[in-house]
């Protein structure tokens, strides 16, 4: 019987119990009873009162008997009496605690003393889990003071643990080995006199260890990791100890991975991904490591009648793994194309996966192959993994292991190539709905993240009211400033009432810009603002991004490829936009260098196969031509050239920055503020000339014409039901725009 109480601290009209505190505040009774408590006895105090909160734990003994605990607060004020059943059935004994009591702190040998190992299992899974967070144990000095000492205990010369890398600056690699018969591990801890945590990583466990052990690789906190500290892991009817060394001098992780010879692929995902959700720091030593140490990328050889195939495009991110490639199968032998995770676990795409005919180059001569491509939810990592790895599965129940090469890590070069996944004419809305679109959608959120304002520079002494704010995107092509700030120069009422906002979206070219418009600004002597954002991310975020440095009520965006070929426009546009409640936004007629019309406003409509486009106005018709040059409402304007009120720019949310590179912003600006109830007026009086398409041709992104494919199917899959509701119905304050016939409409709109 444990001796830990004391009479003027306890009184009992039965057996007492012993009493010693697991820190100052909180209180373990201890009962040894000779036989077997199958049942929890009751605690209650003498009124028949339930004492709460209180844990109970039986431990089996060695001889056949049982170690009752009891945790309680202790009393703070007066004594506590409860009856207590112990170990015989029935039997009630009448406990006392006074609140002064002097007494010891529990000992963690005489705890454990004859305890069963499923017992001992039981009290750790106890004291690190529920008692720790019941009674607020975690902070407390003397209670992380006893688990050390109680964890030193339950082995006496404990196997070690290997601090084998350091990862980051607060976190390391461990390796243990551990019984094959630990099957499932439940949790891990590092134990030390300053604390203990339960590890947040699930460990990854390897059958690579020696003298029956596997190998169990665990990512764990630098901190409190000293000497003195423990692993203790977990199972379902196991309990293992290890001793932690080595955590003083540890190697980089790359150092240890390349010194270490047989490359484990596995293991090696494990810590990608493990680092991956540990935070920003560990996220980027997640990617290091990959960029230092690749895996050989690795292709299934064929010849003859024998398969062969290459997986040449593969990225996961945090909506699940794409992959694409090819494959020849000349006497069908593959049964299928499987993805592995980070244990070597092969998944079948299922549903996931689309394939279309094609060609690949076999040394010298061209061959007809299968290409595909897979997407599979279910495989994530909130950091890019550059090198995924699939299996070919053939029908003889063979495996053969395809890694792609290392995968590019920035997310617009990802974009581009998975833009290039498929081919055009293959294309279909079931491969972008279910393959392609998470995993863009994916980029494209980190690409916007990482596209901001860098700096902001002022030309001269800006307009302190402007009643406009002309905002310009530029992208690679600059050659058309010189004519459209001349002709801004030329117009009286812009340079008396307006700011000019230009956008650079391609940042290497920033020197070449502020050069050019400092140049402008010396000839013409008009102020300007040049926004410089720190990497291209389109048009959308480009014209977001001036809107947020505009400070005129009313904002005019305008394409670099733009311009005015009479002063007043500005002006023109204004004096029609009336309050926000009116009319939200005005665009203008756009004419084509021979002076034809390309924008008389824009409208929807599905195509012969079927998809949604916008389309506009009359385009192709001459700058005459009657029904352009009526003043009306219309669906949509083209962002070539747009006035908006701030007020419903803001109120909208301003340009939809998920579209891939240029198309369909404007389209969707449109369709948000007209399901806000605003208007949207064509403004035939006012006309400028447009070269389209000159800086989106630029986009190496674009030339494939996939992007606009996915954006056709986003914009139209957002939009939908609008966009049949207005192709039926027509605008509300125009049922009826006029339209041309169909072979007057020459393509869709920029």
């Amino acid at each position: 019987m444990l001796e830990f109480a004391s009479s003027d601290a306890v009184r009992t009209t039965g057996e007492a119990p012993d009493v010693c505190l697991l820190n100052p505040d909180t209180l373990l009774l201890i009962w040894d009873t000779p036989t077997r408590l199958w049942e929890v006895p009751k605690l209650e105090t003498t009124d028949h009162k339930a004492i709460s909160p209180q844990a109970t734990l039986r431990l089996p003994l060695n001889g056949g008997g049982t170690r009752l605990l009891r945790v309680i607060r202790r009393p703070k004020d007066e004594p506590v009496s409860f009856l207590a059943e112990s170990g015989t059935l029935g039997r009630k004994d009448e406990v006392t605690i006074e609140p002064d009591g002097d007494f010891d702190f529990v000992n963690a040998q005489s705890l454990i003393d004859d305890v069963t190992p499923a017992g001992r299992l039981s009290l750790v899974a106890a004291l690190f889990g529920m008692w720790a967070s019941m009674f607020r144990l975690r902070l407390s000095k003397s209670y992380n003071s006893f688990l050390n000492h109680l964890v030193a205990e339950i082995v006496e010369r404990p196997q070690r643990a290997n601090a084998l890398a350091k990862l980051t600056d607060d976190k390391m690699l461990l390796a243990a080995g551990l019984p094959e018969a630990f099957s499932d591990l439940e949790a891990v801890y590092i134990v030390s006199p300053t604390g203990f945590r339960r590890l947040a990583q699930t460990p990854h466990v390897s059958d690579r260890g020696q003298n029956g052990q596997n190998l169990v690789y665990m990512i764990a906190d630098r901190a409190g990791t000293e000497d003195g500290a423990f692993v203790v892991a977990t199972g379902v009817r196991t309990l293992a100890i290890r001793k932690l060394s080595g955590t003083a001098k540890m190697p980089s992780l790359a150092r240890w991975w390349q010194a270490r010879g047989k490359s484990d692929a596995d293991l090696r995902e494990y810590i990608i991904g493990a680092l991956a959700r540990s935070g920003p720091t560990a996220s980027k030593a997640a990617i290091e490591f990959q960029i230092r140490c690749p895996l050989a990328s690795q292709r299934v050889a064929g010849g003859g009648s024998l398969p062969s195939g290459e997986v040449d495009l593969a990225v996961t991110t945090a909506r699940g793994t794409l992959i694409g490639g090819w494959y020849r199968d000349p006497v069908d032998m593959i049964a299928g194309i499987d993805l592995l995770d980070s244990n070597g676990i092969a998944h079948p795409f299922g549903d996931g996966f689309y394939r279309y005919t094609g060609n690949v180059q076999d040394e010298d001569r061209t061959v007809p192959a299968t290409g595909f491509v897979g997407f599979y939810q279910d495989i994530q990592s909130p950091v890019p993994i550059l090198q995924p790895r699939s299996v070919m599965r053939l029908t003889s129940g063979n495996r053969h292991l395809m890694v792609p090469p290392a995968q590019p890590i920035d997310p617009a070069e990802a974009r581009a190539r998975i833009l290039r996944a498929v081919p055009p004419q293959h294309l279909t809305n079931e491969i972008i709905e279910n393959c392609l679109a998470p995993v863009i959608g994916d980029l494209q959120q980190k690409l916007m993240n990482l596209a901001k304002t860098d700096r902001v520079i002022e030309l001269g002494p800006q307009h302190p009211d402007p009643h406009a704010s002309i905002i310009v995107p530029l992208y690679r092509v600059l050659g058309f400033l010189r004519a459209q700030i001349g002709a801004f120069a030329c117009d009286p009422w812009l340079v008396a009432n307006c700011e000019l906002i230009f956008v650079l979206d391609s940042p290497e070219q920033a020197e070449e810009c502020e050069h050019l418009l400092r140049g402008l600004h010396i000839l013409y002597g008009i102020p300007m603002r040049l926004v410089i954002m720190s990497r291209n991310g389109g048009y959308a975020r480009a014209c977001n991004a001036g809107a947020q440095h505009a400070r005129a009520h009313l904002l005019a965006m305008l394409n670099s490829d733009v311009i005015p070929h009479m002063p007043g426009w500005v002006e023109g546009l204004a004096s029609k936009m009336g309050g926000p409640q009116e009319v939200a936004a005005v665009g203008p007629k756009l004419l084509f260098e021979d002076g034809s019309i390309q924008h008389a406003g824009m409208y929807f409509a599905p195509n012969e196969s079927g998809k949604w486009l916008n389309y506009h106005y009359h385009k192709g018709m001459p700058d005459q031509f009657r029904d352009a040059n009526i003043e009306r409402s219309v669906p949509g304007v083209t962002g070539a050239c747009l006035m908006i009120h701030r007020d419903a720019f803001e109120e909208v949310g301003g340009f939809t920055e998920d579209y891939v590179i240029g198309d369909f912003e404007d389209s969707d600006l449109c369709l948000k503020i007209r399901k806000a109830d605003f208007d949207i007026k064509y403004i035939p009086d006012v006309s400028l000339y447009h070269f389209e398409r000159k800086s989106i041709s630029t986009h190496v992104d674009y030339m494939r014409g996939v992007a606009a494919e996915y954006n056709g199917w986003l914009h139209a899959s957002r939009w939908r039901e609008m966009l049949e509701d207005i192709h039926a119905n027509g605008v509300s304050q125009n049922k009826s725009p006029t339209k041309t016939s169909p072979e007057t409409r020459q393509g869709a709109a920029a």
